[in-house]
């Protein structure tokens, strides 16, 4: 059966209960039930629960269309394979199907373009509210890392079954990435090494972001400015699809006279490019990543010419990036009618020797931490679990906040919870 007999064998029978056509479902990654898993196991467990729960809408589906042309201008003429509903949600369901291995990358980039055209034709639609879905062997490597991408770090609503035959009944297999990405992505985030960080400091603002009295907290004002900035920058963050936490820190009002830039807003972001997990020598790529990881940069590597520096020009353009944000952001924070700039001392400190200065880590005040991406994901999930079991392991205790939310908002119990989830064998070693 080609493309065309399966798009209409599924627009003439199934339109209505496609569902029933779905083997291959299985239960999520169990989780330890007292302690709390490893990262990987913890995205594992969240993206098999979210692509069960959307097998489990597609009982809902109702399909409308069959090759539903696009309209695009400049653009050859497209077609969607099937188009649907479901009816419970009102969420729009876009299938594209692909028997061939040699173009189902093709397809699910063409999925992608489908669901963006959609979300342009409908403002401000977004594609939380699409669910896309890719019927194809799934056998190239490409396509599978493409969709594991979107489904574990884009958080995208995407979907691939593998079309078999069962006798004479066609089915389709649910397809579930490998356990390998999951590794991959907690190798690489926590620990210190992989972090890049940017500190902007700037001078006190008298009467909008001062120090107050000593041995007291900054003002109210100030805080509240910092909390607004920190959220600001946060959203970037999240814009910008990075993983990681922004927050403010003052000195001591009793220090301030020895500072000529007692405030600073602290970036620290988990960086793909870490020297820590891969760099290269005369060709060679060598780092503490997953072996399997390590050999797929070096494949990559053998075929960039003049390759001596790739991977450190990628990490330098990543700083690059985040000292942008940075700067963009405080271009945001102090737009005035008078004229008054502040212009903050940009630096990048290394980020294990920076958190555990007594300068940075003792006299002054941490505060309005904000988590982005994985880092927020892990660290709500850590709540959740010490909520469920009534004590936390690493910070509060048996002490915990009467509410979640105060935690969230808690600098030093975000500060060691993450410094606790980040500890490994080899620190121990250290």
């Amino acid at each position: 059966m080609n493309e065309n007999e399966l798009r209409d064998y599924l627009f003439s029978n199934h339109k209505d209960d496609l569902h029933s056509l779905i083997v291959e479902k299985r239960e999520p990654l169990a989780l330890p039930e007292g302690s709390f898993p490893s990262i990987a196991d913890l995205l594992q467990n969240r993206t098999e629960t979210k692509i069960n729960r959307m097998i489990e809408d597609l009982e809902e589906l109702q399909i409308d269309g069959k090759e539903v042309r696009l309209v695009r201008d400049g653009d050859s003429t497209t077609r969607i394979d099937l188009l649907g509903i479901i009816s419970g949600s009102g969420d729009l369901v876009i299938i594209e199907l692909k028997k061939s291995t040699q173009t189902e990358r093709q397809a699910f980039n063409e999925l992608l373009g489908y669901a963006n055209h959609f979300c342009t034709l409908f403002p401000p639609l977004s594609e939380s509210s699409l669910m896309s879905v890719l019927i194809a062997p799934m056998e190239g490597r490409g396509v599978r890392d493409a969709l594991a991408q979107e489904l574990i770090i884009n958080n995208k609503n995407v979907l691939a079954f593998i079309p078999r035959m069962d006798g004479d009944q066609i089915v389709l297999e649910t397809y579930y990435p490998s356990e390998l990405y999951y590794r991959w992505i907690e190798n690489n985030v926590l620990d210190d090494g992989s972090m890049t960080v940017v500190t902007a400091s700037f001078p006190l603002i008298d009467g909008w972001i001062d120090a107050g009295e000593p041995g007291c907290m900054p003002p109210d004002y100030a805080q509240d400015a910092f909390k607004i900035m920190t959220g600001l920058v946060s959203q970037r963050l999240e814009a910008a699809g990075l993983h990681g936490l922004i927050y403010a820190r003052q000195y001591w009002a009793e220090t301030t006279a020895v500072f000529a830039l007692p405030n600073t807003l602290v970036l620290c972001i988990v960086n793909p490019f870490s020297p820590l997990r891969a760099s290269s020598s005369e060709g060679k790529v060598s780092g503490t990543s997953d072996p399997s990881r390590l050999e797929a940069v070096q494949a990559l590597i053998d075929q960039v010419p003049n390759n001596e520096y790739w991977l450190e020009s990628l990490h330098s353009a990543f700083i690059g990036q985040a000292i942008r944000i940075m700067q963009d952001s405080f271009d945001e924070f102090f737009m005035g009618k008078d004229g008054v700039s502040v212009l903050p001392e940009i630096c990048t400190p290394d980020w294990r020797s920076f958190k555990t200065s007594m300068i940075e880590a003792v006299i002054c005040h941490n505060m309005h931490i904000r988590l982005s991406g994985i880092l927020r994901t892990v660290f709500s999930d850590y709540i959740a679990h010490c909520y469920r079991n009534g004590i936390d392991d690493i910070y509060f205790s048996d002490d915990l906040p009467k509410f979640g939310y105060i935690a969230h908002d808690h600098f030093l119990a975000a500060w060691e919870i993450l410094s606790g989830l980040s500890w490994t064998e080899t620190d121990a070693d250290d």
